[in-house]
């Protein structure tokens, strides 16, 4: 069962990632539990009780870096799609995320991201 956690301020994007989240696993029989967050501290308050097998943190600038820094600190095994409007392509490559995306994020993009995840799963259920 995949946990995925939607990390964005902004409730426009928090509802687009959740949507496309959705779209894509429904169209491949998944359907994850998806919790969105509008704060950073609402969601580390939550992260012990529950954490994620997977996370979409689409925070602006530095706030992304932190909050993908602290959840790599905490959950090493949590999957992460990170959006960013910097590039922080060398701090994602250290910190081990799936997948990052230089905003503006096309959906096309975004779904490549989550093709990421699910080959990762499927590779390491083998």
């Amino acid at each position: 069962m995949y946990r995925i956690a939607v990390l964005a301020t902004g409730e426009k994007e928090r509802t687009a990632y959740i949507a496309q989240t959705e779209r894509f696993c429904r169209e491949r029989g998944l359907f994850p539990e998806i919790t969105p967050y509008p704060e950073q501290e609402q969601f580390f308050a939550q992260l012990p009780q529950t954490a994620p097998t997977n996370a979409v943190i689409a925070l602006p600038g530095v706030a992304g870096l932190d909050a993908v820094e602290h959840l790599h600190a905490l959950c090493p095994a949590c999957r992460v799609i990170w959006c960013s409007d910097l590039d922080f392509s060398l701090h994602a490559f250290r910190l081990r995320v799936a997948y990052f995306l230089l905003e503006p994020v096309t959906e096309e993009a975004f779904q490549q991201g989550l093709a990421v995840w699910l080959a990762d799963k499927n590779r390491r259920t083998r």
